[in-house]
């Protein structure tokens, strides 16, 4: 069925935007084709936005009550929308309208239609390393074609030792084939930061050799490694009673297993919904501050950081621990903590740059399923917020607080603002661009999509656009970030959840931003004068040794005397 013919009602006038936050309402008209829904204002005076326009598929659920008169929209950026008709019938007109068209089948969506105004830039390839490999590592393609796990990539890091025929034979013992690989190495000690799903040993206590054997080539010295099972024991332990567990400690005696105790993803996505009811209500709850604590979502974003700083403790140490992270998938939390310990571990995904080959390499190229964990519909079940709850903890260690009572982590040390973390969370939800949609790396080879679509990483890279979203203060720090893990540091995203009916696509710069933003763009203009005016000078100077050259050539000596009669030269 096509898109257009769910329209039931193309356009609504009369139509009132209510604020929760206040008794004030903007009229307008609404407007619904293929793609949007589009509020006008005709308030001339309002100091709203004109014009409200709204992707259908940032729409995550709809409230009408008959006979109520009023629509709330309530969106996965955390704003909500109360629209106020005159009629009931114009009420369900739009309900039934929008209802299909915020969850459209992948191939109907907004992203294999849009075209930008500007051409973009050519899209790099994000995938891969940034650094050269040592001789103990190589880049193996028993994956070609996506044989022998369909989550991963074609390419994956893994031991130098360890042969293709190996690697078949331990993907079999590991969850859906997803066998241990590298996601980076320590630079000061080699020490390897590896993922992988759980082992399949079940009750029945399988083990396999040839995994133990690749878990301890990726130990340095006489090291022990360390696992994180990003479970809690007990969860660990019920998908051992359904075929899955962990590492028997007797067959690897090498390694030392620590549970992570994060919850199951319906857990946290459970505490995110009781979250977006608490922030939508922001305005009228009298005690809002006991409502956000009892949604637990600060207590997610909590123990993840704890995991991170866990395993960066563990490889920052003088001989190089190995650390092998996994859960049960392998494609949820593991990812959480892998890329957050980079994050730490290695300046340059500190970068704008930088972060984008972290998601690319560690969310999009490593499995994590985005259309099926960000999906449209509200009630299915494997939806999750692992991807939020990381730009979250993102945002806890970067985030510059003014205020010399809260405790600040590193707002120096990353050249990305608020807006950027932002933009990636919303993007990954709703967007005209195709970097976030499908499963898996698979998928869009298979749908083509790099040829259908256009790429976020084009976008968000271009000059004009980047330029916003540079961290002002930013200063590159080169050593290992440690971040504290004190439960009075973790602070809810205000901007980010409490949105209200929020037209703002970024936080409001503080003055103290904006003047160190002026500084710095004066300070370029500057080092871009300099550097001109010293080029004017080299030029100068070569036709002056030019001239004198030529003069000693004809046999004449130079007057170097500049007489009091003569002008006084001038450059």
């Amino acid at each position: 069925m096509e898109l257009v013919e769910h329209i039931r009602i193309t356009r609504v006038n009369a139509v009132k935007l209510l604020r929760r936050d206040s008794s004030i309402s903007i009229e307008g008209s609404l407007s619904i084709d293929v793609f949007f829904l589009i509020f006008s204002t005709q308030n001339r005076n309002s100091q709203e936005a004109d014009v409200i326009t709204l992707l259908h598929t940032s729409i995550y659920y709809i409230e009408h009550k008959p006979p109520s008169l009023t629509v709330s929209l309530y969106l996965k950026d955390f704003r909500t929308f109360d629209f106020e008709f005159q009629q009931l019938e114009q009420c369900q007109a739009v309900v039934a309208s929008l209802q299909p068209l915020s969850r459209p089948e992948v191939h109907q969506l907004y992203a294999f239609n849009y075209t930008p105004r500007q051409k973009p830039l050519t899209c790099s390839d994000y995938s891969g390393w940034l650094h050269a490999l040592p001789e103990s590592w190589r880049v193996t393609t028993v994956n070609r074609d996506f044989k022998i796990c369909d989550s991963y990539p074609e390419e994956v890091v893994v031991p130098r030792n360890v042969s293709d025929d190996t690697l078949k034979k331990i993907a079999v013992f590991r969850q859906s084939g997803r066998f241990p690989v590298l996601c980076c190495l320590h630079r000061k000690n080699q020490g390897a930061l590896l993922r992988s799903s759980q082992p399949l040993r079940g009750s029945g206590q399988k083990y396999s050799t040839d995994d133990i054997k690749m878990l301890n080539m990726c130990l340095t010295g006489n090291r022990r490694g360390q696992v994180l099972d990003v479970r809690s024991q007990s969860t660990a332990y019920h998908h051992t009673n359904k075929g899955g567990g962990t590492e028997l400690p007797e067959r690897y005696p090498q390694w030392k297993l620590v549970y992570g105790d994060m919850d199951l993803p319906t857990g946290i996505m459970t505490s995110l919904e009781k979250l977006m009811t608490v922030c939508s209500d922001y305005a009228s709850s009298s005690n809002w501050f006991e409502k956000l604590e009892s949604t637990g979502w600060l207590s997610h974003v909590h123990k993840l950081m704890c995991a991170v700083q866990l395993v960066v403790q563990w490889i920052d140490t003088d001989d190089g621990t190995s650390v092998l992270v996994h859960g049960a998938s392998g494609q949820d939390a593991t990812l959480a903590v892998t890329s957050l310990a980079q994050l730490l571990l290695d300046p340059q995904s500190r970068t704008i740059e930088g972060f984008v080959r972290l998601i690319q390499r560690e969310w999009l190229d490593a499995g994590y399923p985005f259309s099926n964990f960000h999906g449209s519909d509200r009630n299915m079940k494997e939806r999750s917020p692992l991807f939020l709850l990381f730009i979250d903890v993102v945002w806890q260690i970067t985030h510059h607080s003014l205020l010399p009572q809260i405790t600040q982590q590193y707002p120096l040390s990353f050249e990305f603002n608020d807006m950027f973390l932002h933009k990636l969370f919303t993007h990954s939800h709703f967007s005209p661009y195709g970097s976030f949609l499908y499963n898996s790396a698979l998928e869009r080879v298979k749908t083509k999509l790099q040829e259908r679509s256009y790429s976020l990483w084009s976008y968000l890279l271009e000059p004009a656009v980047k330029s916003t979203l540079v961290n002002p203060y930013y200063c590159a720090n080169t050593t290992v970030l440690s971040i504290s893990t004190d439960v009075f540091v973790v602070k809810l995203w205000t901007w980010a959840y409490v949105r209200g009916s929020s037209t703002s696509e970024a936080p409001p710069p503080s003055p103290e931003h904006n003047m160190v933003s002026a500084l710095r763009e004066t300070h370029e203009k500057l080092l871009d004068k300099q550097a001109q005016v010293t080029r004017e000078l080299e030029k100068l100077q070569a036709v002056g040794r030019e001239m004198l050259a030529d003069m000693e050539v004809k046999g004449h000596q130079p007057d170097m005397e500049i007489k009091a009669d003569q002008p006084n030269m001038e450059i």
